[in-house]
């Protein structure tokens, strides 16, 4: 019965957290968007830019950390690796995050010296909203990808550090075969993030406004203005519910596609062939 409860929450965790679910959100923030109450996202805004603007740093750590937990829950799911080869996993993850503050506080103080002394403006918020699209975009990608590669040889009964080794080993050889196939599955991810967007934007936010307008209830998710730091939890919350309702919806599009890919070109059947080839 306890492993059929594990079980249950482990496919349900899949559902929500799994392959590169959580990337339609990073690369169109706007689907994230699409689920918040328009009205109480510009309360929201308006008070902590004007007057909590010293909650921003409290509210960044907060976003990172959710984002962190939401990364070790997809490395748990993704790869069938033991406890230390987990902790080696989430050293490497909260390295890159240090990395990614450090580089972000360099443009920030950048930022400030050139406007302070040339009186050289740039647009250091639109430089770190980038830095954050693009750290969190790649590393789902990077995490999915080795799994996709990895694959085969998990089938094998291989560690995650014998996987990796194998892999490289036939990476090296086949190093056009393997940007290939990359490209392919970076293809098929930007082609169901934008399929998403189609589907939410002409269908489903036009049906759930429909529900909203004939019940007189408001499905999508509201925030609150930063009036204490009681809000800052509160508004991650509901940010965080609006990402797993997005997350929820996009993974009928990942099973379709990922089934698509699994069904007529598998990774395993490139190494097969290539081996053939060899022998």
């Amino acid at each position: 019965m306890k492993l059929k409860v594990l079980n249950l929450i482990r496919e349900i965790l899949n559902v929500l957290f799994g392959d590169y679910n959580g990337i339609q959100v990073f690369i169109a923030p706007v689907t994230l968007v699409y689920w918040i109450d328009s009205n109480s996202l510009i309360t929201s805004a308006t008070s902590l830019i004007s007057f909590r603007i010293h909650y921003l740093p409290l509210l960044a750590f907060f976003t990172i950390l959710a984002f962190v937990v939401f990364m070790l829950v997809k490395i748990k799911l993704l790869y069938p690796c033991s406890g230390s080869e987990f902790i080696d996993l989430t050293i490497q993850l909260n390295v890159s995050v240090m990395a990614l503050i450090l580089i972000a506080l360099i443009i920030y103080a950048l930022s400030n010296f050139l406007a302070y002394f040339y009186g050289i403006k740039g647009t250091v918020k639109s430089g770190l909203y980038l830095l954050f699209k693009l750290y969190t975009a790649i590393l789902i990608l990077y995490h999915y990808l080795i799994n996709v590669v990895l694959a085969p040889f998990y089938r094998r009964r291989y560690s995650h550090l014998h996987a990796l080794k194998n892999f490289l080993v036939w990476a090296r050889h086949n190093k056009f075969l393997l940007f290939r196939y990359v490209l392919l599955i970076v293809m098929v991810i930007f082609f169901a993030v934008r399929v998403y967007q189609i589907v939410l934007q002409f269908l489903i936010i036009p049906a759930i406004n429909s529900i909203s307008d004939f019940t007189g209830f408001d499905l999508k998710f509201k925030l609150y203005p930063f009036l204490g730091v009681s809000d800052i939890f509160t508004n991650i919350l509901a940010i965080f519910g609006a990402f797993t309702v997005s997350n929820l919806l996009f993974f009928p599009i990942i099973w379709v596609l990922k089934y698509l890919v699994d069904r007529f070109l598998p990774f395993s059947n490139l190494i097969r062939s290539n081996y053939a080839q060899i022998t």
